[in-house]
């Protein structure tokens, strides 16, 4: 496994190469050891659903990213604070949810890529309104190199604004290095909620994908509900080069379900069906 963490991460996105994660929701150290033989790029770590611990969450980013793979942790809202917060905690990107307005990119822009500039000063740099000195500009650089931020595209406004998204430029190349999409928002706020195969919702979400390759940005989606291996191989299709499939809760329950299910019926009993409408 290429490591990938930090600028090896958000430059092979840049370049177009094609990575693999999934959601980790558990803490457990076993877990930790299990993931690192699965051969993953990154690890998605969900603070906007999943209740970690501050304290641990901080130390699963460290140590995923000592053993080689980058933590990517999505924060609650589209929020700067929230932002270097979890930067200062260890992520090595930041994915921010349900993105819709030019101003909110550009305030994730300045936290991810221009800290620890802040206030009135950041605001002029990121408007063009004033240049950084050459000694600040490669302090910037330097400081911030190890950083990517992502967007996730999530309804109609959001997907509307991408190429204004995709303008904001950064001391370092792209504000902005890939979005993904979230099929669970994505498709509610389009009145279809969760009919992710429907051919509607595929050339929606596959047409948002291709649409960010075609502007050279990293893209793809988190098919994180259950039994939704087939909408991930179609943005896989489709071009998509961020893959970001399912989670270790929902993995775990369609595995153990299928197992089960194959004794029941040696039993000849009735087989479970039942699956969990949570979506994260």
């Amino acid at each position: 496994m290429e490591i990938m963490i930090g600028q090896e991460f958000r430059d092979a996105l840049r370049s177009g190469k094609t990575v693999y994660g999934t959601l980790i929701t558990s803490s457990s150290p076993k877990m930790f050891d299990v993931t690192l033989s699965l051969g993953l790029d990154y690890v998605f770590l969900c603070s906007e659903h999943v209740s970690y611990n501050p304290e641990t969450l901080s130390w699963m980013c460290r140590a995923f990213k000592a053993a080689g793979i980058n933590p990517v942790v999505r924060i609650p809202e589209p929020n700067p604070f929230l932002a270097t917060q979890a930067l200062d905690a260890g992520a090595g990107a930041i994915l921010v949810p349900y993105v819709e307005n030019i101003e909110d990119v550009y305030e994730l822009v300045g936290a991810v890529k221009y800290r620890p500039l802040k206030g009135k000063k950041l605001k002029k740099i990121l408007y063009g309104e004033e240049k950084p000195t050459p000694e600040l500009e490669a302090y910037l650089k330097k400081h911030n190199q190890n950083h990517t931020l992502l967007l996730n595209i999530e309804s109609p406004a959001g997907a509307a604004s991408m190429e204004q998204f995709f303008s904001i430029q950064s001391v370092d190349g792209p504000g902005v290095d890939g979005i993904v999409i979230g099929p669970h928002d994505l498709s509610t706020s389009y009145n279809m909620p969760e009919k992710y195969l429907s051919q509607e919702f595929l050339d929606l979400s596959c047409g948002i994908i291709k649409k960010a390759r075609a502007c050279g940005v990293a893209a793809g989606g988190h098919n994180g509900s259950r039994a939704t291996l087939d909408l991930q191989i179609e943005w896989a299709k489709a071009g998509a080069n961020i893959i970001l499939h399912s989670s270790d809760m929902f993995l775990f329950a369609d595995k153990l379900q299928e197992d089960l299910n194959r004794i029941r019926e040696v039993k000849g009993e009735k087989v479970n069906q039942e699956r969990t409408g949570d979506n994260i």
